[in-house]
């Protein structure tokens, strides 16, 4: 049985299983690498000549930067310890620059790399920042622009560096705001920074890249939510991807040095969030990626009157288009379906035709299918609550053990796309039920903003219905249901067991956040200050924020519990996940804990996903007899 001990000072030791408890765990991890070892290829780029593709790939146990040709076999360009967070391939067609972290602490660093391996070389030594997208434009290829701040603050900066030696980045212009750069022109003149003091406000900035100065270009007035900026090949307008400050997804091109909107295009259902902007080189074409519900949609638009050209036919799923090659005719799209790993996809931009560049995933097992389906649950107060449901081929007509899993967020979505830890779960027999409580992203902006604040209860009464409705359908044993989720998903799970703990059986919390006023006070300054309209103020509102906290009602939670924390979590710090394990040990409540040494606001790492998915089989094997 695992055994554990409270360390003096207040660090709580986490669980060593030993006996038959680690001999179960092994045995459960040859189940689970399956799923875990049909990798993911995302982040995907064309080399400058558009003959080969440029992608992370998990393959190795970690993401990790790759170079194939279309249709051939993938190797790996440069080998690292770290995981890697986006690549970019940088004018003149031999090197890339990709970011890279250190044990998942979101203090991204960029290096440069030949394609062939050799000259590897880190960029930005100097000093720990938290790092945004880095860009180096094709008039200017020996200058990386990007945004950063510090962990502990939102005041936001954007710099140039040398983007071939290791250099001092020379700051451009600071802003109190959390603010990232989208894009620059292409003769890295112009840049567009999105400056986001809450989700539902955002300002679009002009930045001259020479002198520093800025100017406002969208919106005129009053609070819209902006999600992409991009910039015509001229530099002369800016795509902007927007909500408009209303139910309305749009598609605006905006004259760059005015503002004055040039052409507008709607896209429905009107509660859809355009996601993602790539703008062609040649062609003049934009690809575009629309969240509808659950569910992904690409579409390719004419640049300037941004009239539709196709849309891309992709099976339901999740994804984005990431570029277009160089000359314009090919588009990069990466795509998951709830069965299938993230891949990648070439689409012919005249045609919309797809051509697929799927690897084979051998550790599937053959004929693995997975049945999804969505649903609408009931909420309390008329409205509708879009869940998916998965559950193995065949399976659907026989209850099952339930996991209701949470998404993190809290603006977060569950989309129909691969997940492992959900591979994992149909295999051995769950079925996997993700709701969309209010709060989520997809769904339009009421539905986004209908938990802010003190409107946090409704989202309370949506997990509760979830529940309950969960516990009436055919295929659930209602006697085996367990909540679980990540970050915001474990905080919903711990909710869940304090208030309603009749409903569920045991628990599985990731991460999950336990008491807002110290998470705020100790997250990074990026999270506290997005979190004031979403949730409130640690200065002003700490009583409310207590009334919504699930650490001052753990003494009601009677189910097991499994927690799990990263070690160098920058975003919901470990003490947090050692108050709930103390708080439930003290009162002799079953709890197993797990920290990972090398992660932060993450499960990254090959090793870490087979020991976490095998113990969380484990436990609940053992507590949902």
């Amino acid at each position: 049985m695992p055994a554990g001990s409270t360390a003096p000072g207040g660090t709580v030791e986490p669980d060593v299983l030993t006996g038959d408890a680690a001999a179960r765990a092994a045995e459960l991890a040859g189940q689970v690498t399956g799923p875990i070892d049909a990798f993911l290829n995302t982040g995907a780029v064309f080399t400058r000549d558009g003959k080969r593709l440029v992608f992370l790939s998990t393959r190795d146990g970690m993401p990790q930067p790759y170079v194939a040709a279309i249709g051939g076999e993938a190797t790996r360009i440069a080998t690292t310890a770290q995981r890697i967070g986006a690549v970019v391939a940088v004018p003149g067609g031999k090197d890339i620059v990709f970011s890279s972290d250190t044990n998942a602490d979101e203090h991204w660093s960029f290096f440069r790399v030949g394609l062939d391996g050799k000259n590897l070389i880190e960029l930005t030594p100097n000093l720990e920042l938290s790092r945004d997208r880095m860009i180096v434009p094709d008039g200017r290829p020996s200058q990386l622009y990007f945004t950063a701040r510090l962990m502990a603050e939102a005041k936001s900066t954007l710099y140039v560096t040398p983007a071939t030696a290791a250099g001092t980045p020379k700051a451009l212009y600071t802003d109190p705001i959390t603010t990232d750069l989208r894009a620059v022109s292409a003769d890295g003149k112009i840049g567009l920074l999105r400056r986001f003091p809450s989700r539902s406000e955002n300002h679009l900035l002009r930045v001259d890249l020479d002198t520093g100065a800025v100017q406002q270009l969208f919106p005129a007035q009053g609070k819209v939510s902006i999600f992409d900026a991009a910039l015509s090949r001229d530099g002369k307008r800016a795509l902007v991807a927007t909500d408009n400050g209303e139910e309305q997804a749009l598609l605006l091109s905006l004259d760059v040095a005015s503002g004055k909107q040039l052409a507008r295009r709607a896209f429905t259902p009107a509660t859809a969030q355009l996601t993602s902007i790539a703008v062609a080189k040649e062609g003049g074409l934009v690809a575009v990626t629309l969240v509808v519900g659950m569910r992904s949609e690409i579409h390719l638009i004419d640049s300037r009157t941004l009239v539709e050209r196709t849309t891309v036919a992709m099976p339901p799923g999740s994804g984005a288009a990431t570029e277009f090659s160089d000359d314009g005719k090919q588009v990069l799209v990466t795509w998951s379906t709830p069965d299938r790993p993230t891949d990648l996809f070439v689409v012919d931009a005249r045609s919309g035709k797809v051509i697929p560049r799927s690897e084979p995933r051998p550790t599937l097992p053959p004929g693995f299918a997975i049945d999804a389906s969505t649903v609408e649950i009931p909420a309390f107060d008329g409205g509708k609550l879009p869940t998916n449901v998965l559950v193995a081929k065949g399976e659907q007509g026989k209850p099952h053990p339930v996991a209701v899993v949470f998404h993190g967020g809290p603006a977060g979505l569950s989309s129909l796309r691969w997940n492992p830890l959900t591979a994992v779960l149909v295999r051995a027999g769950y079925v996997v039920v993700e709701p969309n409580i209010r709060g989520s992203t997809g769904f339009g902006r009421a539905f986004e903003a209908a938990d802010n604040y003190k409107k946090r209860d409704d989202s309370f009464k949506d997990v509760e219905t979830v529940g309950r409705w969960v516990a009436q359908q055919p295929w659930a044993d209602k006697t085996r249901v367990v909540p679980m989720g990540g970050s915001w998903g474990g905080y919903l799970t711990l909710i869940a067991l304090t208030r309603w703990p009749e409903l569920w059986r045991a628990g599985v919390d990731l991460f999950g956040v336990v008491n807002l006023r110290s998470t705020l006070a100790t997250t990074s300054g990026v999270n506290r200050q997005t979190s004031l309209e979403e949730i409130g103020d640690p200065g002003k509102d700490g009583e409310f924020l207590d009334s919504i906290s699930p650490g001052p009602m753990l003494g009601k939670v009677v189910a097991p519990l499994f927690v799990y924390a990263g070690q160098h979590d920058p975003r919901v710090p470990r003490p947090e996940s050692d108050f709930v394990v103390r708080a439930l040990r003290g009162r002799k409540v079953a709890v197993e804990y797990m920290v990972a040494e090398n992660e932060g606001h993450s499960v990254a790492r090959r090793t870490t996903q087979v020991a976490l998915y095998s113990r969380v089989l484990r436990f609940l094997e053992q507590h949902l007899k």
